[in-house]
């Protein structure tokens, strides 16, 4: 059985980079407080992983669907603390099934679940293969800053990993990405 993932279309590519044009989703996340990508989507994981296997109020089991989403949150005003140790809090999705509805979605027994309702945007994506190694999630992040740059779009929020394989699968056959949501004002060329 395939699992399902958010249905897009891809507007251009340039080999493993592409824009995108995503229709709206639900997702189910969580905010986690990690010291990095790795440690946070292990744990975001199990929260959202029991929801869908039936953490929730009627028991229901939610088919699984790909990609696990982090990200850090949006940058916060400076008048919250600076933190000088390693941990952040960063967010972690799954992107619920397109058959349900804020409406029609269990209600999670665990309350640090929320649902958020994404309308429907365009992303600068690039892929990657390997685990969610700071190194190779930073070297993405600048290589698709230069592709943005080049192509003079813009961007908004924050930078955000993504990974479709389960942890068995071995890193070379891991499929990840790096996204980023372009800004409304941008335009893009076709080739």
């Amino acid at each position: 059985m395939a699992i399902e993932t958010p249905e897009y279309k891809v507007i251009k590519k340039y080999k493993n980079i592409e824009i995108r044009q995503y229709s709206d989703y639900i997702q189910a996340e969580v905010e986690i407080m990690a010291n990095d990508y790795k440690d946070a989507i292990e744990h975001g994981f199990d929260i959202l992983a029991g929801y869908i296997f039936g953490n929730n109020r009627s028991r229901q089991k939610i088919d699984m669907t790909a990609p696990v989403k982090t990200s850090r949150p949006e940058k916060i005003a400076m008048t919250t603390p600076v933190k000088v140790y390693g941990e952040a809090i960063y967010n972690v999705s799954f992107i619920m099934p397109s058959r349900y509805s804020l409406e029609t979605l269990p209600v999670p027994d665990d309350e640090r679940i929320n649902f958020k309702k994404i309308d429907a945007h365009k992303i600068a994506a690039i892929r990657f293969s390997g685990f969610f190694r700071l190194d190779k999630i930073q070297q993405n992040i600048e290589m698709l800053k230069e592709f943005i740059a080049k192509e003079n779009l813009k961007y908004e929020g924050e930078f955000i990993i993504a990974g479709y394989s389960p942890p068995f699968i071995p890193g070379f056959l891991q499929r990840n990405e790096v996204m980023i949501k372009l800004a409304e004002i941008s335009t893009v060329q076709n080739e």
